[in-house]
């Protein structure tokens, strides 16, 4: 009989920490007990790697306790709607989980890299990072064609403490691995934390075609890879990240396949969505209106949806002169939730004044809110 074997992305795969209506993967856990007299093979460090990092194979945990301060822990809600066979549909909000790691610190930014499809269509992704300081954060931007997202939170919701505590993550060299290198990932499996396995680089370049899309050259691990662990690292054993922890193979008679995107495929493309996003002082936009909280509270006892109220929109403002009015309630701009006005401002304020952005509003048409979009080109914060 013909093997069944299938690629599951992991935005798929953490369908194991859906909370709601999704399809759970089934995993049989086995338990193996192994023996190995084998001696670690002494490594040359490299350059740029952390300089304490000196141990042997069988025991990684110092690297896991100078790397851990890097990666972190992504939950996101995505809405969800299921149509039956009666052509009715019920919509709901579904929760998943992933990894991803810090790359960068600008002073009012954090920047994690992580998978595309980790954060895909999420209308709220948070953080949470090693010591469980748990945050809000935005998309940045993101590729499709490797798969790859950038998230960012704000230095100021993180905190003095914990950013006293994290690292940014060491970036190595993938191009200069072997087969048979050792290997080590973190990541958040199943939902449950993080949690540290180790293998080696099984294959280099394996060509692999993920849910129908193009094809692309990925490093191969029998390191074993879990829902929840995509967008996490794949490091060497001198805890530099050499790859993005993405996909494996599940099936009956697969075991120790795993994948990973060569960190030196895509490390110029990580700088440009950074650098996408951070806008020199005097360019930031501004959305031109002045809008108040609709809170939990409020919304429930006047029967609001939650997101931002446009009070008033400023004269002489593309804004005025868009499709948005006063008493719309903004609740998504360019996709990413809106619950408060200071996140609202915070978000415009990471787009130049010029860009258009798209805002989701609820507007009030006689006794429902209909949903619309429009698009409003940002003017120059004053």
């Amino acid at each position: 009989m013909k093997k069944l074997i299938k690629i599951i992305l992991f935005a798929i795969l953490s369908g194991a920490v859906l909370f709601a209506g999704l399809k759970l993967v089934n995993f049989a856990i086995e338990r193996i007990d192994a023996v190995s007299n084998e001696e670690a093979d002494e490594e040359e460090e490299p350059q740029g790697a952390l300089p304490y990092i000196a141990v042997s194979y069988e025991d990684v945990s110092p690297i896991v306790d100078a790397v851990m301060p890097a990666v972190v822990s992504i939950d996101c809600e995505i809405p969800v709607e299921e149509y039956n066979i009666f052509g009715g549909s019920s919509k709901y909000i579904a929760k998943s989980s992933g990894s991803g790691f810090i790359v960068s610190q600008s002073p009012s930014q954090l920047f994690i890299c992580t998978n595309e499809h980790v954060v895909k269509d999420a209308q709220r992704v948070s953080v949470s990072f090693f010591d469980g300081k748990s945050v809000d954060a935005m998309i940045v931007g993101s590729d499709s064609s490797y798969d790859l997202a950038i998230v960012s939170v704000s230095t100021s919701k993180v905190g003095k403490e914990t950013l006293s505590k994290i690292k940014i993550a060491s970036i190595g060299n993938s191009d200069e691995l072997k087969v048979g290198d050792k290997n080590i990932a973190i990541g958040n499996s199943l939902g449950y934390g993080m949690a540290v396995t180790v293998g080696h680089i099984s294959a280099i370049g394996r060509e692999i075609t993920i849910d129908g899309t193009r094809s692309r050259p990925l490093l191969q691990t029998d390191a074993a890879i879990n829902p929840g662990n995509s967008g996490g690292p794949l490091l060497d054993i001198f805890g530099q990240v050499i790859g993005i922890n993405c996909a494996k193979y599940s099936g009956v008679d697969v075991e120790g396949i795993g994948y990973a995107i060569p960190i030196n495929n895509v490390v110029s493309t990580i700088n440009e969505l950074i650098n996408s996003f951070s806008i020199d002082e005097g360019e930031a936009g501004c959305l031109g209106i002045v809008g108040k909280d609709v809170s939990e509270g409020y919304a429930k006892g006047f029967s609001m949806p939650r997101g931002v109220y446009v009070y008033s929109i400023l004269d002489r403002t593309h804004a005025a002169d868009s499709d948005l009015k006063v008493g719309d309630i903004i609740t998504h701009i360019n996709g990413q939730e809106v619950l408060t006005y200071d996140y609202l401002k915070e978000r415009v304020g990471h787009y130049k004044a010029g860009t258009t952005v798209t805002l989701t509003v609820k507007r009030p048409a006689k006794t429902k809110y209909v949903e619309i979009e429009v698009e409003v080109v940002l003017d120059t914060l004053e």
